[in-house]
C-alpha cells in the first residue's frame, strides 16, 4: 500500500494538491536536529506508509488496495474486522495506523504504529510505521527544539532498523532520499546520493520512483522551469507506465498546475486514467478543475455525475469545483458552489480530502459573496470551532465582524 505525498492536503484543509511540500517542511523541522546527530539513517518519510506483509488474508489484502486508492472509509470496517479475529495482525495494524493518519489523527497514528511494533519487533513495517509517524510529527510539530530533538533521535533509530530488516523498504529508501535532497551539506544532505536512492526506488517500485522524481523536479527555484521539469518526470512516468493510473493522473495534474493552453492536455490525460480505473477519485478531480476554471457548466454537471456513480463516497471533485467558483468570484455561479458544498458536508469526509470544517469556511465565502452576511459568519464560526487550525478562517471571520 503506498500513500502519496501528492495527494496531501494543503495546509488549510482544502486547497489544491501539490507534489513536495510537505517533504520539505519535514525536512526542514529536522535539520536542527540531523545538525546534532549521526545523519545516515535520517529520512524525512514522514508519509509514507509500509508496504505490504508478504502473508495476508484476502480480506487484508483488499483493505490495502483500498488504502493504496484513496478509499480510506471503505477499508476502516475490514481492517476493524481483522483486528477483531486478531489483535496483533501487523498488517491489519499497520493499516490501522494509516487510517489514522488520512483522518489527521496524529497521536492516534503514532500510538497505532507502536502498538504493530509492540506485536512484532521484528515487522519491517511496523517500524517503518514508526518512522513514519514520528516523521509527520516533526514535519507538523510547534514543539520545542529539546522535543523536537527527542523525537528525531527515536526517529532515526526507527529508520536505521527498518533498513537493517528491509534493505529494501520502499517507505526508507524514499525517505532517506527525500532528506538527502532538502537537507544542506552540513547536516547530511547530498543531492547526488538522492538521485542514487531514487534510481534504486525506481527499479524497486517504478511508480514511486517516479513520484520521488516529480517531487525534486517541483523543489526547483524557478516556479516556471520546476512546474516544466514535473511535467517531463510524469511524461517520462507514462512512457514507461502506459497502463499505470498513477503515471497519467500525475501527468494530468502536472498540466493543470501549469495551466493556460495545458488545459486541454490535463483533460485528455484525466480521461485516460479515468479508462484505466473509474473507482478512482484523482482524475475526475483534474477533470472538474479543468472544467470550472474554464467555465464549462455543462460539461462540469457530467464529470460530477460520473464521479458520484464512481466514487460516492469522495465528493473533492465537487468540493474543488466550488474553491474554484469561489476564487475566481464568478458571481453567476455562486449558487452552485453553495449546492456542491452542501452535498459536500451531507456525508463524512474522505482520508486526506477537505475536511469538513474547509466546506463550512468556503461556504460561509459563497454566502457572504451572496449578501447573505448572518450565515456566512455562522458557517465561518463552525469552521473555526471544528478546527482551531484554520487561521485562514479566523481571519475572515475577523473581518466579517
Amino acid at each position: 500500500m503506498t500513500v502519496r505525498v501528492l495527494e496531501t492536503p494543503d495546509s488549510d484543509g482544502g486547497g489544491r494538491r501539490r507534489g513536495g511540500g510537505k517533504a520539505r517542511a519535514a525536512a526542514n523541522h529536522l535539520l536542527l536536529a540531523a545538525a546534532c546527530l549521526p545523519t545516515a539513517c535520517l529520512s524525512s518519510a514522514f508519509a509514507q506508509t509500509p508496504p505490504q506483509a508478504q502473508q495476508q488474508t484476502a480480506q487484508q489484502t483488499t483493505a490495502d488496495r483500498l488504502i493504496a486508492h484513496g478509499h480510506y472509509l471503505r477499508a476502516w470496517p475490514l481492517v476493524k474486522a481483522q483486528l477483531a479475529k486478531n489483535p496483533k495482525d501487523i498488517p491489519a495494524l499497520v493499516d490501522e495506523a494509516t487510517l489514522q493518519w488520512a483522518f489527521n489523527h496524529t497521536n492516534a497514528f503514532l500510538a497505532g504504529a507502536r502498538k504493530a511494533v509492540a506485536a512484532d519487533e521484528a515487522s519491517a513495517a511496523a517500524h517503518a510505521q514508526v518512522a513514519n509517524a514520528l516523521g509527520w510529527e516533526l514535519a507538523n510539530s510547534t514543539s520545542s527544539f529539546i522535543t523536537k530533538l527527542g523525537a528525531a533521535t527515536e526517529y532515526r533509530k526507527e529508520v536505521g532498523r527498518t533498513l537493517q530488516l528491509d534493505p529494501n523498504n520502499t517507505d526508507e529508501l524514499r525517505g532517506l532520499a527525500e532528506y538527502e535532497w532538502h537537507a544542506p551539506g552540513i547536516a547530511g544532505g547530498d543531492k547526488a546520493k538522492a538521485q542514487q536512492e531514487a534510481e534504486k526506488l525506481m527499479r524497486i517500485d517504478p511508480e514511486r520512483g517516479y513520484e520521488l522524481k516529480a517531487e525534486f523536479a517541483a523543489g526547483n527555484g524557478d516556479k516556471s522551469g520546476a512546474k516544466a521539469e514535473v511535467e517531463a518526470v510524469w511524461k517520462q512516468a507514462v512512457a514507461a507506465l502506459p497502463s499505470s493510473y498513477r503515471a497519467h493522473a500525475g501527468l494530468a495534474e502536472a498540466y493543470l498546475d501549469e495551466g493556460g493552453q495545458k488545459l486541454a492536455l490535463a483533460e485528455q490525460e484525466a480521461d485516460k486514467a479515468a479508462a484505466i480505473d473509474p473507482t478512482r477519485v484523482a482524475a475526475y478531480r483534474v477533470l472538474a478543475e479543468v472544467d470550472a476554471m474554464q467555465g464549462k457548466w455543462a460539461d462540469l454537471e457530467q464529470v460530477l455525475k460520473r464521479a458520484r456513480a464512481e466514487v460516492p463516497d469522495d465528493l473533492s471533485p465537487e468540493y474543488q469545483a466550488a474553491r474554484l467558483i469561489v476564487e475566481g468570484n464568478v458571481e453567476a455561479q455562486m449558487g452552485r458552489a453553495e449546492g456542491y458544498l452542501r452535498d459536500y458536508m451531507n456525508q463524512p469526509a474522505e482520508g486526506q480530502e477537505p475536511t469538513l470544517a474547509a466546506a463550512h469556511w468556503r461556504l460561509g465565502l459563497v454566502l457572504e459573496r451572496q449578501g447573505r452576511k448572518g450565515e456566512a459568519v455562522n458557517e465561518v464560526q463552525t469552521a473555526a470551532n471544528l478546527d482551531g487550525s484554520l487561521d485562514g478562517a479566523k481571519k475572515d471571520l475577523k473581518r466579517m465582524r
